[in-house]
C-alpha cells in the first residue's frame, strides 16, 4: 500500500513539474504611460499562456536598470536608441551592448510632427512650442534641428513618455508634438494632423524632413527598440522568440490589437545579424552629440 501511495504521489509530481510554467520577468525600462508600458501590459496577458509572468512597471529606464541587478532569473525588457545615445554621452544612467543572439525583437518607428489646431506652414514660421517623450536630450536635439534647418522658432517641452506628450497637446499645453507613429495616428483618429516624419523617406505619407535637408542628420530620428533577453540561455532565447511572434500573428492577441495587426508598428523579424547592428547603431548615433 506505501509503495502504491509513493508511486502516486511521485507520478503526480512529475506531471506537475513537467508543465509547471516557466518564470518569466517583464521589467518595462520606459514611463508608466508611454508605448513600452502599453506594450509590455499587452504582451504580458499574451504570455501569460505559456509563462508564469511577473511585470514590472517602476516608471522610468534608471530605475528598471538598478531593479534588473537584483533579477535572477529569466528577464525580458525593452531598450530603446534614446535611451543608448544618452547613455553613451555620459549623461544616462546605463548602456548595454545589444548583440542580435540575445534581441527577442526589433522594431522601427520613425517619429512625425503632429498638431490639433496648427498647419504644417506654422511651425516653420511662427513661435511654437513643441512637446516630445523623455529621455529630454536626444529629442530635443531633433526638435530643435527644425531650426537648424529651416529657421523654425521652436522650444522643445519634455514630458515623461509617449503618452504625456499626447496628453500635454490635447490639453493645449503645446502647439506640436514630435512623436512615434503609432500615437500621430491615434492623435489623427482624434481630429488632429500630422503633417511631418524624421525620415528620408520619399514614399511616406507625411512630408520626409530629411529629404529637404539631407545634410541634416537630426532630420532623421525615431525610436529603435530592442527587447532584449537577460538571464536566458540560447534555447529559452529561441522559445521566447517564437512564442513573443506568435502572439505577435494572433489576430486575438492584446499585441494584434496594440499594434492594429503590425500597421503601427514596424516589427523587423527577418533582418539579418548585420542587418541589426547596422540599424541600432545608425540610429543610436543619430541621436548622440
Amino acid at each position: 500500500m506505501k509503495k502504491i501511495l509513493l508511486t502516486l504521489i511521485f507520478s503526480c509530481f512529475f506531471i506537475a513539474t513537467s508543465f509547471a510554467k516557466e518564470s518569466l520577468t517583464i521589467l518595462n525600462a520606459g514611463s508608466k504611460t508611454g508605448s513600452f508600458a502599453m506594450q509590455m501590459t499587452a504582451v504580458s496577458k499574451d504570455l501569460q499562456k505559456y509563462y508564469d509572468i511577473d511585470l514590472k512597471i517602476p516608471g522610468d529606464y534608471c530605475t528598471a536598470v538598478q531593479m534588473l541587478k537584483s533579477i535572477k532569473g529569466p528577464v525580458m525588457m525593452p531598450w530603446a536608441n534614446d535611451y543608448e545615445a544618452i547613455g553613451r554621452d555620459g549623461k544616462g544612467c546605463a548602456t548595454f551592448e545589444v548583440t542580435p543572439s540575445q534581441v527577442i525583437r526589433f522594431d522601427s518607428t520613425v517619429m512625425c510632427i503632429c498638431s490639433m489646431k496648427y498647419d504644417k506652414d506654422s511651425i516653420m514660421k511662427n513661435k511654437h512650442k513643441v512637446g516630445h517623450s523623455g529621455p529630454a536630450l536626444p529629442f530635443r536635439r531633433a526638435v530643435l534641428a527644425l531650426g537648424e534647418s529651416f529657421g523654425a522658432n521652436v522650444k522643445p517641452i519634455a514630458y515623461d513618455g509617449s503618452g504625456a506628450t499626447k496628453t500635454g497637446l490635447y490639453n493645449g499645453e503645446v502647439d506640436y508634438v514630435m512623436i512615434s507613429k503609432k500615437h500621430a495616428l491615434d492623435i489623427i483618429k482624434n481630429g488632429g494632423k500630422c503633417f511631418y516624419e524624421y525620415s528620408a523617406n520619399t514614399d511616406s505619407n507625411f512630408v520626409a524632413l530629411a529629404t529637404l535637408d539631407p545634410n541634416n542628420l537630426r532630420l532623421i530620428a525615431g525610436y529603435d527598440a530592442v527587447w532584449l533577453a537577460i538571464n536566458m540561455s540560447d534555447y529559452q532565447i529561441k522559445k521566447l522568440r517564437r512564442v513573443v511572434k506568435r502572439v505577435h500573428m494572433d489576430p486575438g492577441s492584446a499585441m494584434y490589437e496594440y499594434t492594429q495587426g503590425g500597421k503601427s508598428l514596424n516589427v523587423r523579424w527577418n533582418m539579418s545579424d548585420e542587418q541589426m547592428t547596422t540599424q541600432w547603431e545608425t540610429s543610436v548615433k543619430n541621436l548622440q552629440e
